[in-house]
């Protein structure tokens, strides 16, 4: 909660030295300092509003989300990826998060080891003794070979330090069990979750209703009203082709954020700039040093 200084009371009060009941200007000077203070209260009010949301644009750009971290200069899901998003002032880094059988979360895209690491099959499948000595970089170039599938904790602790925050792309595990993780390395705060399934979004919404930085996916403009009525959610995310200025400025008006996936390996400038133009709140790319580069801003230093 915000207070006033110390010096500010001084001010207050040097304001009426002298003065009277019986001094007309007393009341004058009285209503002035009134209306000024209740002025500032309201600003330092709406500060505090606005810094409690997920997400704020600054500079008049949107904050950027590397998508699966820096994915196109290093391999997706990784220390090294995360290395990247800090390097290269990337906001946020979006990572996905399963369970090994001894219930230790690691970061992994996919349902299967196969694509990215020189494992097999489900995480799941395995203790996390062996989870841990796979290569999770040699599939992306040579240079990566000795990157590990990385714990969650790991990172978490690497982005504490840093001003890259997490989003979650839950998969699966115990709700709470991340939650305290995230708590235990001082990371709830600077943390956004997003989910593959709507039954599972819902579930987390009514466990932890007070966590105020919970995203869902909206496919159609119509289904805005139904998405906020199930699982009351803080940021709105659409692929950037839905997305209109009269939409933005719909969940704008009901208090929520939009994230604009842009995502691709192609040039995405056209759709970039069109996130800029509609104002939207956060851009998911997986090329967030193309995002930053476009625009001559550093994301971190606006």
């Amino acid at each position: 909660m915000r207070t006033l200084s110390s010096s500010h009371n001084s001010s207050w009060r040097l304001d009426f030295r002298g003065r009277t009941s019986q001094d007309p200007s007393f009341f004058r000077h009285s209503i002035a300092s009134f209306l000024s203070l209740a002025a500032l209260v309201m600003i330092l009010g709406s500060c505090g509003t606005t810094s409690s949301l997920p997400y704020r644009q600054r500079g008049g750009y949107p904050l950027v989300s590397g998508h699966r971290g820096a994915n196109c200069i290093a391999p997706e899901n990784t220390m090294a990826s995360l290395d990247s998003c800090i390097r290269y002032g990337v906001d946020v880094m979006e990572l996905d998060v399963v369970m090994s059988a001894d219930s230790i979360f690691y970061l992994l895209h996919d349902r299967a080891l196969d694509r990215t690491t020189n494992g097999t099959g489900k995480p799941g499948d395995y203790p996390s003794y062996v989870l841990d000595t796979l290569d999770a970089g040699s599939w992306f170039g040579p240079q990566w070979a000795g990157q590990k599938l990385p714990r969650f904790a790991d990172i978490l602790k690497k982005a504490h330090d840093s001003s890259t925050d997490i989003t979650i792309d839950y998969r699966n595990g115990e709700f709470r069990d991340i939650i305290e993780l995230l708590k235990s390395e001082d990371m709830l705060e600077r943390t956004n979750f997003t989910f593959g399934r709507d039954e599972d979004m819902i579930a987390f919404r009514k466990e932890f209703p007070e966590i105020r930085t919970l995203q869902a996916y909206v496919r159609n403009p119509a289904d805005l009203d139904k998405v906020i009525e199930a699982a009351s959610p803080d940021i709105i995310v659409c692929r950037i082709g839905m997305l209109d200025r009269k939409f933005v400025r719909k969940c704008h008006r009901k208090g929520l954020q939009v994230l604009a996936l842009c995502l691709g390996l192609d040039d995405m400038s056209e759709d970039n700039m069109k996130a800029v133009r509609l104002k939207v709140d956060v851009v998911a790319t997986d090329r967030p040093v193309a995002f930053r580069n476009q625009f001559n801003y550093s994301a971190k230093g606006l």
